[in-house]
């Protein structure tokens, strides 16, 4: 059995820059739009800075398509008192650490193409 902590992280956001590099994230997968639970825009708060820290909850998702796996999957937002919470699910271990990387170093834009671009299966490749 897997431990729980290569399936999932906890970070928590309270510097400028790897606020910013979470904005990038989601602009990068054109989640401009995306909404929190009560309705607000996401990235309206990331720039308006109207929370006091992000906890951003990053999970190894079980859920495989055999046709297509992306980097990043889902993304949910809500608030919890000052706190603005998201969650994300990545496809794997390895975009998980990816996903940390970038977000709290600011790793080269590669490796936030590695981790959003979405990729097929050899399967579905051969059918097109």
């Amino acid at each position: 059995m897997v431990p729980v902590s290569l399936h999932r992280k906890i970070l928590v956001l309270n510097d400028g820059p790897s606020i910013r590099n979470l904005r990038s994230v989601l602009e990068n997968l054109r989640r401009e739009h995306a909404l929190t639970a009560s309705g607000e825009a996401l990235m309206a708060m990331l720039d308006e800075k109207r929370f006091d820290a992000v906890v951003l909850d990053v999970r190894d998702s079980d859920r495989r398509s055999a046709e297509e796996m992306h980097g990043i999957g889902e993304i949910r937002a809500g608030r919890v008192g000052s706190l603005l919470v998201v969650g994300v699910e990545v496809n794997g271990p390895k975009s998980l650490d990816l996903f940390e990387r970038f977000i709290l170093k600011g790793l080269p834009g590669a490796l936030l193409w590695l981790i959003s671009h979405r990729y097929q299966a050899p399967q579905a490749r051969r059918l097109s």
